[in-house]
């Protein structure tokens, strides 16, 4: 009887782990054509389908212009040579399956436009783009494609046919792009886009797509040149979370471009955050819907808040206007950086008690890291400013004991045998047991 509920219980593990793996691995063989060209041509578009297999694009070994897709399959490493101007997707094309996860990781060579879902109908849960090196120029796009290429009989196109990507995300940590959107383009549906940029050169990003619908977009730049960042598009975005850290743009706008008539997109909130160590040369307000925020009909309801912690020229001042502006410096105190609005004092910041109250020491003042004067907690701070603590040791009267002759405490060296002796004799005798009853 106890054979059979142990049988029963690995049986029904493995049958678990099977179900589970199966239902993780979808992906399929990559689809590029049977010609020897390296892709399918669709409409006037040369174009690579991953299929939901991790793909990697790397510089061509024979010198030529564009790029060599590699890919596993199973242990054989396999590899097709495509020209400049192919557009690659991650995803299927016209296709309802879903395919649970994409990676395209660009390493060199140069390609037209990369998707990190697929084209036309078609549906992934977790796309990825990484782009290391090379040069792309068309766009990256976290999403997918629903228009391009759409002379391919238009069947299955449009907003009849659904092409969704869950969760896009792309980091961008070198080489050049001139477009990067974090959502989709066309008739796409991406509800969360994630946009890391940590270098690079790129002329256009945009949090959400080039058109279609982005539900959250959150874009983090860290480094890297870019000559025009902008929140929306075309389409919809819901609400972009927009963090400037570091890096370098030319034009910065809160909604959507305005020197572009075709940016016609519309967003219903904003949350900018641009820290110190950024340089933002320009910085506007944006359209949403094709009209500038907070001056004509119901843009005044898009929901913008504005943390500037940075010297940003705003070439328009009067833009802002029917906008709160949070301005912040940063106060570095030991090393430790900490955002502070401008004219608070130090008793606004939360982390103050932890700053004062370290073990074994008396806190005295805080005292400017460059001169050495005294700074007084409730001074207003304008300025970045960086301190240092002054702190006193704290006397302890701690009595010395002088052990005697057999006083010697054991050690966990002297017990460790024992220790280890004991723990082998029950395991013994419960094995023993265990194999006695299953025997019988």
């Amino acid at each position: 009887m106890k054979r059979k509920i142990l049988f029963s219980i690995l049986l029904a593990f493995a049958f678990f782990t099977f179900f589970t793996l199966t239902d993780v691995v979808k992906a399929a063989e990559p689809s590029y054509g049977d010609d020897g060209n390296g892709y399918i041509t669709l409409g006037s578009q040369k174009c690579f389908f991953a299929n939901g297999t991790h793909i990697s694009i790397e510089e061509r070994d024979d010198g030529a212009q564009g790029s060599k897709i590699v890919w596993l399959d199973g242990n054989e490493t396999k590899t097709v040579n495509v020209p400049s101007d192919i557009n690659i997707f991650g995803g299927a094309h016209h296709d309802a399956t879903n395919y649970p996860s994409t990676k395209i990781t660009m390493n060199g060579g140069t390609v037209k436009n990369i998707f990190g879902g697929g084209l036309h109908q078609s549906s992934v849960t977790n796309s990825e783009v990484i782009i290391n090196n090379g040069k792309v120029t068309g766009s990256v796009t976290g999403g997918g494609a629903n228009v391009l290429a759409n002379s391919d009989s238009g069947s299955h196109t449009g907003s009849n046919f659904a092409t969704v990507v869950s969760n896009a995300n792309v980091t961008i940590n070198n080489g050049t792009a001139y477009n990067v959107y974090g959502g989709g383009e066309g008739y796409s549906t991406t509800e969360t886009a994630n946009l890391n940029i940590n270098g690079g050169s790129m002329s256009y990003v945009t949090a959400g797509g080039s058109n279609g619908t982005t539900t959250n977009a959150n874009v983090r730049i860290r480094n890297g040149q870019i000559a025009l960042l902008q929140s929306v598009n075309r389409g919809e975005v819901s609400f972009a979370d927009v963090r400037v850290l570091g890096g370098t743009i030319d034009k910065l706008y809160v909604g959507g471009e305005t020197e572009d008539s075709s940016v016609t997109g519309s967003i219903e909130a904003v949350s900018l955050d641009i820290t110190g160590g950024s340089v933002v040369n320009n910085l506007y307000i944006g359209k949403s819907g094709g009209q500038l925020i907070g001056t004509n009909g119901n843009n005044t309801d898009v929901d913008v808040d504005l943390y500037l912690g940075a010297t940003v020229n705003i070439p328009n001042p009067n833009e802002f206007a029917n906008f709160s502006v949070t301005q912040y410096v940063f106060v570095t105190i030991d090393d430790n950086r900490y955002e502070l609005e401008v004219g608070k004092t130090l008793t606004d910041l939360t982390e103050l008690p932890a700053i004062k109250n370290v073990a074994g020491k008396e806190f005295v003042h805080f005292v400017k890291a460059d001169t050495g004067e005294v700074f007084e907690e409730t001074t207003p701070i304008n300025a970045n400013t960086e301190l240092k603590t002054v702190f006193k040791a704290i006397e302890q009267n701690i009595p010395t004991v002088t052990p005697g002759k057999d006083e010697t405490p054991k050690t966990g060296e002297n017990n460790i045998f024992s220790i280890i002796a004991i723990t082998s004799l029950i395991c013994s005798l419960v094995g023993f047991v265990i194999a006695s009853k299953i025997k019988k």
